[in-house]
């Protein structure tokens, strides 16, 4: 498997959960090009039920630290809010509580705003586990407005080189069959 000149490839292989930031701002146009990947995230039935809201004042996201305990651990320069519009659903025909593939939805347009981070210089880091109402009531989101999921985002901060890690984890062969469960190589072609 070669993929030396694959620059996707080459961010995903890069990209780590970054828990430490510079205290440094992010600029519009890196939060915009962030959001951009969100949007361009394949979405079931190509509905736009997204909803994103940036922030920026630390004062802001300092008080958002009581709900998401042990998630938030400094105070990251940009915070940006994935929300289910629920009224947009409703137009959409998604049911919203029940249709799993709105979290695939959320989970692929944050698999794309990590992978854009990543490939302009910034780090991320996603946060589930959080009180939903605590903050959708501190953001003053009215109820169609729910949550899903705080990406934390700047300038990673060095980490020394020994707490650099390898990925790790199973192989590709360890994790695939091919045509049949237990089958290890692809059959010929």
């Amino acid at each position: 498997m070669s993929t030396p000149d694959n620059p996707v490839l080459a961010s995903m292989k890069r990209r780590r959960v970054t828990r430490e930031f510079l205290d440094e701002p992010v600029s519009t146009d890196d939060l915009r090009t962030i959001l951009l990947a969100a949007r361009l995230a394949s979405t079931a039935g190509a509905r736009q039920i997204r909803r994103f809201l940036v922030i920026r004042d630390p004062a802001r996201i300092e008080r958002l630290r009581p709900f998401a305990p042990g998630i938030l651990l400094g105070v990251p320069p940009a915070l940006i809010v994935l929300a289910t519009d629920l009224e947009a659903a409703r137009e959409q025909y998604v049911q919203a509580g029940e249709d799993t593939s709105v979290w695939v939805d959320v989970g692929t347009a944050l698999a794309h705003m990590m992978l854009a981070a990543e490939s302009i210089g910034l780090g991320s880091c996603p946060a589930t586990s959080f009180s939903r109402s605590a903050v959708a009531e501190m953001l003053g989101f009215p109820r169609t407005l729910v949550p899903e999921l705080l990406l934390q985002v700047g300038r990673p901060a060095p980490r020394p080189p020994d707490e650099k890690r390898a990925h790790v984890g199973p192989t590709i062969a360890e994790m695939t069959s091919w045509e049949e469960l237990g089958q290890r190589e692809p059959p010929a072609a």
